[in-house]
Parts: structure tokens; C-alpha cells; sequence
């Protein structure tokens, strides 16, 4: 599976934030703040290495929780070099929420 088959599952919507070393599946949080909690996090430079967490403080079912771990390890069992690379166009969106927010319209 590649990074971008993963972002693209039928029937699953996931939210996906990269980082340097990993690759976060995520959900949207119960805490009054709001924003997403990481569900399962995938290594991006160690093989078969993914972690699932906790989902009970996210909206997010059981069910749903099972197919991200489920998706996650599959990604994880998938060599590096397969994967593709991945552009994070994500920080477009959050510098665009950070400048609603200094502007008070956020």
C-alpha cells in the first residue's frame, strides 16, 4: 500500500498528518478545544512498525478504529521503498487556520 492509496480508502475516511519520521491516522476530538488526536501512527523509516492509541477521547467507533489499525498495519508490512513519497499540501490549511484565527475569524 502506498501513502496515497491509504489517504484514498473507499468507504473510510481518514485524515492523515505527516512528519519527518511518521505518518498519523486521525480523528476529531471530544475535548472542548476541538482538533484531531492520532488513532494509529505509522513509521516512516522502520518497517513493520506502527503503534494503534487510544480512540476513546476521539468521535471516532470501534469499528472504525479497527479498519485505521487495520490499514495501518497494512502500510506498515509494505516496504519503505514502495510507499511513494509524500506531499504534505497540510500546512497550507494550517497556516490559512492560524492566520483566521489572528484575524479573530477562526
Amino acid at each position: 500500500m502506498t501513502y496515497e492509496e491509504l489517504k484514498n480508502q473507499k468507504g473510510f475516511n481518514v485524515n492523515l498528518h505527516y512528519s519527518v519520521s511518521e505518518v498519523a491516522i486521525l480523528a476529531p476530538s471530544l475535548d472542548t478545544f476541538g482538533g484531531d488526536d492520532p488513532v494509529v501512527t505509522i513509521s516512516k523509516s522502520e518497517p513493520f512498525n506502527y503503534h494503534p492509541r487510544d480512540y476513546r477521547d476521539t468521535t471516532l467507533e470501534i469499528w472504525d478504529w479497527l479498519e485505521a489499525v487495520k490499514l495501518a498495519q497494512e502500510l506498515a508490512l509494505t516496504p519503505l521503498n514502495e510507499r511513494g513519497k509524500v506531499i504534505n499540501h497540510d500546512w497550507i490549511k494550517t497556516a490559512q487556520k492560524a492566520l483566521r484565527g489572528i484575524l479573530g475569524r477562526g
